[in-house]
């Protein structure tokens, strides 16, 4: 690479690589939200998630990589590593969920895991939307704000579904089972939000 190639700004890859991250966490999430509704496919949907976990690390080593080769970037790039690392975050969660899920073998669906995973799911197309228009950050705010909505949504149920799990569930063993499914999904609701935090400050700067 010639020192003046180096210099130049990648703008369009940077933007691409963050949207390609993002899509492929959506899709993930699209997975998930059926694997809680339908314990039927565990393994098959397992294995899909991981896939798209392991495509979105390729992806990540990537932008290190453009940024380690690149003088000038579109936006600050430690900004950009740790969106990068933000949303890389929130598919290492899922896969966390879909592989204990698939181990778990649970033998009915996780009450209100469904709903869970609902948010999970508009959280991320969200994302997806506000990552797309880095760009251009018009509405951006408001999205952002509707993914923190969303996270204090998810506690709300998140606490109900421990009340009505611990009153309903006999078994302790799939109690346990289902309470740790629960708590990585709210956990993963949560770095949704941290990512959209990041993404916050990044726009914030570059107003």
């Amino acid at each position: 690479m010639s020192l003046f190639k180096k210099i130049l700004p990648k703008k369009d890859i940077f933007f691409e690589l963050l949207s390609e991250l993002v899509d492929n966490i959506h899709k993930a999430s699209v997975i998930l939200h059926e694997m809680l509704n339908n314990s039927e496919s565990l393994a098959e949907n397992s294995t899909k998630i991981h896939i798209l976990e392991n495509k979105c690390d390729d992806i990540s080593h990537r932008i290190i990589k453009e940024l380690n080769g690149t003088f000038i970037t579109p936006l600050d790039r430690e900004d950009i590593h740790e969106l990068a690392n933000s949303l890389d975050n929130i598919i290492d969660g899922m896969d966390t969920i879909a592989w204990r899920m698939k181990t778990y073998k649970l033998k009915k669906p996780t009450i209100f895991g469904p709903q869970l995973t609902e948010i999970l799911l508009s959280q991320t197309k969200l994302i997806v939307e506000v990552v797309d228009s880095l760009k251009d950050s018009k509405n951006s705010a408001e999205k952002i704000f509707s993914i923190r909505k969303y996270e204090t949504e998810a506690d709300n149920v998140f606490r109900e579904s421990l009340k009505l799990l611990f009153e309903n569930q006999t078994d302790a063993i799939e109690l346990i089972k289902e309470k740790e499914i629960l708590e990585n999904i709210e956990k993963v609701v949560d770095r949704c939000q941290r990512a959209a935090k990041v993404i916050e400050g990044i726009l914030i700067k570059n107003v």
